[in-house]
């Protein structure tokens, strides 16, 4: 271990000079082991104030990197020359990386042992962000104008904010939805008009308490209800039921028994041999 001394610089003898060589040497020998001691033990523990140590490097072509430490956390940060540059902020409750780019563009991840939060933003098309806990998932993406999508997950089911597009769905396999709580505006089969709309296995109700309820065949001049494997299509009106056929067009029922019409309580079939009120024959 090194000893302090307390020697006072040797004086210079010119009529004995290899003493006064032997000294200095001496001497200096003790200040260097002193000097060794300090610095391998100079830390926060025994420099008064010390309470953050900073670390940095450059070289000649502009590339820094810092590192700063507390006993709270660490901060390192590495940027080049051309202004690019990453960041990671690592503290007992949680850890958070920055990577930027000298246009703008950057990324963020932050992480602590509830949440999971990404983060990534382009100067020319805007941003997308995820937010995940262990009970939520929360998506955004959003661009420069403010125009945005959004989708949040739970147990209970998925939230949507924006258009919804499936694609894919003629693959083999099977896509069901099903449920008594889904409510729709606006139902169209087809933009180019080419297209069907099919309602299998069940009964099909169209309920509608004020306003109106239209089923019509756009482009093409056909428009067919066809009930199969023996369910039933029944259209009723409190008030007033109406059927039109347009300039040229025609209304077509077909049944391979009977056609049954009721008007003021009383039954009105249409059969192959004549239309019947009730039993008895009319037409």
């Amino acid at each position: 271990m090194a000893v302090l001394t307390t020697d006072a610089l040797p004086k210079y003898d010119p009529n004995d000079l290899p003493a006064t060589v032997k000294k200095l040497h001496d001497y200096t020998t003790s200040l260097t082991e002193m000097l060794r001691f300090v610095l391998m033990n100079l830390d926060e523990d025994n420099v008064q104030g010390l309470d953050t140590l900073n670390r940095e490097m450059q070289d000649a072509q502009g590339n820094l990197s810092q590192m700063q430490q507390t006993a709270q956390g660490i901060l390192t940060r590495v940027e080049n020359a051309e202004g690019d540059l990453s960041a990671v902020m690592q503290t007992a409750d949680g850890l958070t990386t920055r990577v930027e780019s000298a246009e703008g563009n950057l990324s963020t991840l932050t992480q602590t042992a509830d949440s999971l939060a990404a983060r990534v933003y382009n100067t020319e098309m805007g941003l997308t962000s995820i937010n995940v806990t262990a009970n939520k998932i929360e998506t955004r993406v959003e661009d420069l104008n403010g125009k945005y999508s959004s989708l949040q997950q739970t147990v209970d089911g998925f939230d949507f904010t924006g258009m919804v597009t499936f694609r894919a769905l003629e693959r083999e396999g099977e896509s069901v939805i099903n449920g008594n709580n889904i409510t729709t505006g606006d139902l169209h089969v087809a933009s180019d008009g080419v297209g069907a709309l099919y309602f299998y296995n069940g009964d099909v109700a169209m309920e509608n308490i004020v306003g109106a309820i239209e089923v019509y065949s756009g482009t093409y001049p056909d428009l067919f209800i066809e009930s199969r494997y023996g369910n039933n299509i029944r259209i009723q009106a409190d008030a007033q039921l109406a059927l039109e056929a347009g300039y040229q067009g025609h209304i077509y029922m077909k049944a391979d028994d009977y056609i049954q019409l009721r008007a003021g309580g009383v039954d009105y079939y249409f059969r192959a041999d004549g239309i019947y009120r009730g039993s008895e024959k009319v037409v």
